[in-house]
C-alpha cells in the first residue's frame, strides 16, 4: 500500500497525472511510477513509445510468501459483487483493463484491485477506490463464503 500511498502524493506535489504499473521483471513483480507527458493520462502505449516517461522509482516485489495471484482450484467469491465469483483468474492486477493504477494532482485515482495469494489457502486483495483514492485491503480464506476485513 506504500507504493499507492507515495505515487498519489508524487502526483499532487508535482501537479502532474502519475502512474503507477505493475510489471514483472524476470519472474518477480515490481512497481515503477511512470509521468503522464501529454496531459491524457499514463497509458501503456504512451509508456512504450517514450511519451510517458518513467521516473526512476521502483518498488521491488521482496515478499515471498504471498504473490500477486488469484487463488487456483476454487471458485474464488468476487469481493464487490455478492453471489458471484472471480474470472480472469490470469490476471490478479486489475485497474480497468490495465496494470497501471493513475493518480491525478486533485488525488482521485483509476480504480481497481491487486489480488494476492500465498500458494496455500490465503488471499488478499489490495483494493483502490477512484474518487477518494482510498486504500483497503481485504481477506479471504480458501473455503469461506466472502471476504473479511
Amino acid at each position: 500500500t506504500v507504493a499507492f500511498y507515495l505515487a498519489r502524493s508524487y502526483s499532487i506535489s508535482r501537479a502532474r497525472n502519475v502512474g503507477l504499473k505493475f510489471r514483472r521483471n524476470g519472474g518477480r513483480y515490481e512497481w515503477a511510477l511512470y509521468a503522464d507527458g501529454n496531459g491524457n493520462g499514463v497509458r501503456t502505449a504512451e509508456i512504450a513509445s517514450g511519451v510517458d516517461r518513467f521516473l526512476g522509482i521502483t518498488y521491488p516485489w521482496s515478499r515471498n510468501d504471498v504473490r500477486p495471484a488469484i487463488m487456483t482450484g476454487i471458485r474464488v467469491p468476487d469481493p464487490s459483487t455478492p453471489g458471484r465469483y472471480l474470472d480472469r483468474i490470469d490476471d490478479p492486477i486489475r485497474f480497468n483493463n490495465s496494470d497501471i493504477c493513475s493518480f491525478t494532482p486533485i488525488g482521485d485515482a483509476t480504480p481497481g484491485s491487486v489480488y494476492l495469494w500465498d500458494a496455500h489457502d490465503r488471499m488478499a486483495v489490495v483494493r483502490v477506490f477512484g474518487p477518494t483514492a482510498k486504500v483497503r485491503t481485504l481477506y479471504y480464506r480458501r473455503g469461506a463464503r466472502g471476504w473479511t476485513r
